[in-house]
């Protein structure tokens, strides 16, 4: 658990972002303009200092204060363009590369400066014409600077989204007549955005500009681009749907030709563009969804959980038969968001007609069931829209501009709990943080709060009626009572009470924690938007719709159609071709369905060698398979430990038999393969290798002045600064990386006994525990990718996964955060040495198939660099980036679209990459290890005595495991050593 010792409040982004009460910030100081001027003086420049300070404003606030008061500037119509290789000033010259198309500009640390002269003073719109020049699935992330000052918060992180169409449609069916997911394919081509923040504000951004000459500097946050054309241009202010249908000839109803009036149905998954490869296509079976699923996957819908991020779009294209009046809708599904809305801006034809149609509510539906919503007022009268004859483009875009608002009410409540926690702990001395009993304070004694903290009753007061009224403006803008309104008035309702029971709160601290808890959850999901759509529509106004909404009935016939198929249709899509070899794959339906297209279209015809690749959705199945004598020829997605069991027990064949195993073996790790080594024999080849990564917020590190961390000691040295100023490290609990980094390895080179007796060993275990001990690392972090997210802990040692999941779902703080290879400790001549492992899965070959040749060549093909790389690009372009495929071969792992400066960090690391051995009663290992960890951390008991109690528990189990296993006698006598492969030390230059 995270302990409660920060003596400050949280600084940077966090606190910029939560401190947004009026009043906050003191407003800027504007000065009146002279009698004799005819300009307005221009805002205060906001520096580093002020940034540093917490005192630049969200735009939010900017708009409500400074902006405010040039809101009646009258901006320049006329647009202003500036060619993007037309720049006034950069950072460097390698990252850039003009020519008469603009500006290529490649990925890396990098800033451009554009000089930009308006006529008069005023609010104006900043854009980009812009393309992207790589393949890649990540948004292009920019800063942008006034003038050498960021006017608010949002300006530091601006998304300019890629565009990706489908590969085909309507969708391939497979062997079984299940849909095929189509690849999301990057689409080339100019576009001009004007720079907006969904999650702020569903109109472009504006940027006050005094008349003159200016610098818009862009700095590049992520990602490369090639930048056409900067533009400045008036803000178009919206009229609303009343103003609008007067101008325009959507009041005067189109005459059909027919006697049937117009309506086209549009498939949801039948988009022309999408902004994001995480936006799929889902399967439903659902009654009345079109079309329906007969029992068989069909992917019929649209969005859901993947389509839920503000800014993220997806485009469609109608067609209109004449020139008229038409009424756009949409069927819906919204059960994600419990009681409340889902916002949405819909614009036809890149425009949004009206202010109405900037954030369309979707409601909540409780009963799951499907909704068709007709764009319209409250009323529940239609828009009446004017197309002209031909075709038209329809974008929906997530937009959760409605609650930011409360949203910035949330962070700024949280920080207030936060920092009246901090100031009750200093008073106390009571730095442990505990659920359940709220500390270590004595209950019988007054601590006399209100005399250190004389305003102690009247901060209480704040938050409680903060929370009141932010959970009042909640529910004006949803459809009930919503779990996060609850949330908001229970923990009101907690600090009510703290306020007539002051005396006890030392006591209660556990609710501090609770709520901070709580309310955090809700930060990282309040502003998810989700959608799940069906069809959308255009139609004449007396057109029929479909029925949407299933009754009881409809209900009743799918269902037991659905039960029906669940016997008839195997889901698991076995395949049974006698001729083919049978390969298991402890992995999800989507992988294994990739896998089995890519053998059918690159290793059978090429090899003649059937393949049926079929589901285990759990791998003590193989266990069962084997006692019954049917596994099958081959198996992937198998862990270390899993290998080595079957290995020891003569289950599985040994892959250094075959003459071109050494070669095949070259495209993965040492450190990998040790762990498939078992009795001078390999078995399995890597499939994936998780690794660890540091992480670091630049935003915030920057602010303390702070480096990323080369060594452990640069680790110890930045933490006083770090917990001084209410932030901390995070380092898992994670053993192998300091003992392989004192030189101590887990087994001896016999591998019958533990070598946590040497003095290398005694080293890692005392330096592991000391970052606990003595430089108070928290103990527990429930989830380091929300403290990460959030900010309190902004640097911290991770993998993989966590590393993948806020690329995909931390979008708020791209650009803002970086990785690095871990701290590591310098070896005899001064080389800082990183060594680390990480999981990883595996393909083998069991014994008993009599397929075994047939097998290999599948293995190699499968692990081989084309094929790793052909599926890992194959599993993202259909399912999105959090798909991104690990894999452990060296040289497809740099082909995936990895930003560059991530691989650089990754494959530095991978230098350093081992993993601990499989040896028989090796399970025994990391629990005794563990349960050291515990007695010295949190029961201070002396180091050396609890390692040597865990060796000689680790000792005794292997020694009891090897008699099973012939490896010793019933006397315990040697009978049969192993080895233990060691691994190249690249910093010797050592090994490949």
């Amino acid at each position: 658990m995270l302990k409660q010792r920060r003596p400050y409040l949280y600084k940077g982004v966090l606190i910029i972002i939560a401190c947004m009460l009026i009043g906050t910030f003191p407003p800027s100081s504007i000065t009146d303009a002279s009698s004799d001027s005819d300009t307005m003086a221009a805002p205060p420049v906001i520096t580093a200092k002020d940034y540093i300070n917490g005192t630049i404003p969200t735009y939010l606030e900017w708009l409500a204060t400074t902006a405010k008061s040039y809101a009646n500037a009258p901006a320049h119509q006329e647009r202003i363009e500036v060619s993007g290789s037309k720049v006034a000033a950069s950072s460097d010259q390698q990252h850039f590369q003009a020519s008469e198309n603009g500006l290529v500009w490649s990925e890396g640390d990098s800033w451009v400066e554009y000089s930009v002269t308006v006529p008069e003073d005023g609010l104006y719109n900043i854009g980009l014409a812009y393309d992207t020049v790589d393949e890649g699935s990540v948004d292009l992330v920019r800063g942008i600077q006034i003038d050498g000052a960021t006017p608010f918060i949002e300006a530091e992180n601006i998304i300019l989204k890629r565009k990706f169409t489908h590969s085909n449609f309507p969708l391939k069916r497979d062997e079984f007549t299940n849909d095929i997911l189509p690849h999301s394919i990057d689409t080339k081509g100019l576009r001009e955005v004007s720079l907006t923040d969904y999650t702020a504000d569903s109109e472009p951004l504006r940027w006050y500009l005094s008349k003159g000459s200016h610098t818009v500097r862009l700095i590049n946050e992520q990602g490369a681009m090639l930048l056409k054309t900067l533009y400045v241009d008036a803000p178009r202010e919206l009229p609303s749907y009343g103003e609008w249908v007067k101008t325009e000839p959507a009041n005067k109803e189109s005459v059909s030709s027919e006697s049937k009036p117009y309506l086209q149905i549009v498939e949801a998954e039948n988009i022309t563009a999408k902004s994001n490869t995480s936006i799929q296509l889902q399967s439903t079976n659902d009654a009345l969804v079109q079309p329906d699923s007969q029992g068989y996957i069909r992917y019929n819908t649209l969005g859901g959980e993947q389509f839920k991020t503000a800014g993220q779009w997806v485009e469609w294209q109608i067609e209109v038969p004449q020139d008229g009046a038409y009424q756009i809708g949409f069927k819906y599904k919204q059960a994600f968001l419990n009681q409340s809305n889902a916002f949405e801006s819909i614009t036809i034809d890149g425009l949004t007609p009206f202010k109405e149609l900037l954030h369309v509510a979707f409601p909540y539906n409780s009963s799951w069931n499907w909704e068709g919503k007709t764009l319209g007022d409250g009323e529940g009268k239609p828009y009446s829209f004017y197309l002209t004859k031909g075709k038209h483009n329809i974008r929906m875009t997530a937009s959760s501009s409605p609650i930011k608002p409360i949203y910035e009410g949330l962070l700024r409540n949280i920080n207030r709990i936060s920092a009246l926690d901090q100031q009750i702990r200093k008073i106390t001395g009571n730095y442990e943080k505990s659920y359940t009993t709220g500390g270590n304070v004595d209950p019988n004694r007054d601590w006399q709060l209100e005399k250190y903290i004389p305003d102690l009753k009247q901060q209480l007061t704040n938050i409680e009626q903060d929370l009141l009224s932010l959970a009042d403006r909640l529910s004006k803008i949803t459809v009930g009572k919503s779990d996060v309104e609850i949330s908001f008035r229970a923990t009101a309702s907690d600090f009510a009470d703290m306020q007539n029971k002051i005396r006890n709160i030392p006591n209660q601290m556990q609710l501090f924690e609770v709520d901070q808890q709580q309310l955090s959850g809700w930060a990282f999901r309040l502003l998810d938007q989700p959608l799940l759509l069906d069809y959308l529509w255009v139609a004449q106004p007396d057109a029929k719709l479909p029925k949407m909404k299933t009754g009881f009935i409809q209900k009743t016939k799918s269902t037991l159609i659905n039960f029906y198929h669940s016997f008839t249709i195997d889901y698991n899509f076995t395949r049974k071709d006698p001729k083919a070899i049978d390969v298991w794959v402890n992995r999800g339906r989507n992988y294994v369905r990739l896998i089995q297209q890519l053998a059918d279209e690159n290793f059978t015809p090429v090899t003649g060698i059937h393949v049926n690749v079929n589901i285990i959705p759990d791998a003590n199945l193989l266990i069962l398979s084997n006692l019954a004598g049917k596994e099958p020829d081959a198996a992937l997605g198998l862990d270390g430990a899993t290998v080595v069991d079957f290995a020891s027990r003569d289950a599985l064949v040994d892959l250094s038999q075959y003459p071109d195993y050494a070669e095949a073996a070259k495209a993965f790790k040492p450190g990998a393969l040790r762990v498939f080594h078992y009795d001078k024999k390999d078995y399995a080849l890597p499939e994936t290798q998780n690794f660890k990564i540091m992480m670091y917020r630049t935003d915030i590190l920057d602010q303390l002045g702070l480096k990323a961390p080369n060594t452990w000691e640069d680790v110890y040295n930045m933490m006083p600064t770090l917990q001084q100023s209410g932030y901390d490290f995070y380092m898992p609990s994670d053993f192998l990386p300091f003992l392989y980094q004192n030189g101590g390895e887990m087994y001896t080179k016999d591998g019958l006994t533990s070598a946590l007796d040497t003095n290398e060993a005694y080293k890692g275990f005392l330096q592991w525990t000391q970052l606990y001990t003595l430089f108070q690392v928290p103990k527990e972090v429930p989830s380091f990718f929300n403290h990460f997210r959030l900010g309190d802990i902004p640097i911290g040692i991770t993998d993989f996964n966590t590393y993948l999941q806020t690329q995909v779902a931390a979008p708020e703080i791209a650009g803002k955060w970086k990785i690095a290879p871990i701290p590591g400790n310098h070896d005899d001549k001064g080389v800082v040495e990183r060594w680390a492992g990480g999981a990883l899965q595996a393909g083998v070959i069991y014994n008993k198939s009599n397929k075994q040749e047939l097998a290999w060549q599948f293995l190699k093909w499968w692990t081989s660099e084309e094929t790793q790389t052909r599926f890992g690009n194959d599993i993202e372009g259909i399912y999105g980036r959090e798909y991104r495929w690990n894999t452990a071969n060296q040289d497809a792992f740099v082909k995936l679209p990895w930003p560059r400066a991530d691989l650089k960090a990754i494959t530095d690391q991978w230098l350093w990459y081992k993993e601990a051995p499989q040896v028989p009663g090796g399970y025994f290992t990391m629990r005794n290890i563990t349960f050291a960890w515990q007695n010295v951390v949190t029961g201070s008991k002396v180091p050396r005595e609890e390692l040597e109690i865990a060796v000689q528990n680790i000792n005794r189990e292997m020694a009891r495991k090897q008699v099973e296993f012939q490896l010793r006698d019933q006397l315990g006598n040697v009978q049969h050593s192993l080895d233990i492969v060691s691994v190249p030390n690249p910093a010797k230059g050592e090994g490949p």
